[in-house]
């Protein structure tokens, strides 16, 4: 199944919240249960500009649990590099078939002390019951 219906069983998650991103404080960050999923899922990075010398990465990370500890990038998970002081917008698809039950979005910064704010939503695809 892929992301073409846009349907009813269309539905988008919130993994991270328009907040700052820093090197001391990565926001609000949210596990998604890919449970009711199936097939192809869209993430999208939406970020400010960080500041002079400040870089952002960001990678979805997946568990089979919701302890923190737990959770290891996703192969093809990594969102492209933000080049510093600059905005951003991003976008990967993977197919939740292959993920494992929980995801979220993890945040590196570095390069300074400048922070951004940075969104993060899921757009998948429910299963037929």
């Amino acid at each position: 199944m892929t992301i073409h219906n846009l349907g009813s069983k269309t539905t988008t998650s919130q993994l991270h919240a328009v907040a700052v991103v820093s090197a001391t404080a990565s926001g609000s960050v949210a596990n998604l249960d890919l449970q009711p999923y199936e097939g192809d899922m869209v993430f999208v990075l939406d970020h400010a500009a960080a500041g002079s010398g400040v870089t952002l990465t960001a990678a979805i990370q997946h568990s089979d649990t919701t302890t923190s500890g737990d959770f290891v990038n996703v192969t093809g998970g990594a969102f492209t590099a933000a080049a510093a002081n600059t905005a951003g917008f991003s976008v990967i698809t993977l197919n939740t078939d292959g993920l494992k039950r929980y995801v979220r979005v993890r945040f590196t910064v570095s390069g300074g002390t400048g922070t951004g704010a940075a969104s993060v939503i899921a757009i998948g695809s429910q299963k037929y019951l």
